[in-house]
């Protein structure tokens, strides 16, 4: 189970519709530091939360 923190729900909206999105648009949306959503992306796939996909 994940407990998240109330400024961590735009960036886990964008993610839930399953499109490709890019990091910096993350933080952009939640207005967080670039920093922190990749923290939060990082815990959501060593959890098996979310998948990084590539672009090629």
């Amino acid at each position: 189970m994940y407990e998240f923190a109330p400024a961590a729900e735009a960036v886990l909206r964008r993610l839930v519709d399953g499109r490709t999105v890019d990091l910096a648009a993350l933080a952009d949306t939640a207005g967080l530091a670039l920093e922190d959503v990749v923290g939060l992306v990082q815990e959501l796939v060593a959890g098996q939360a979310a998948v990084v996909g590539s672009l090629l």
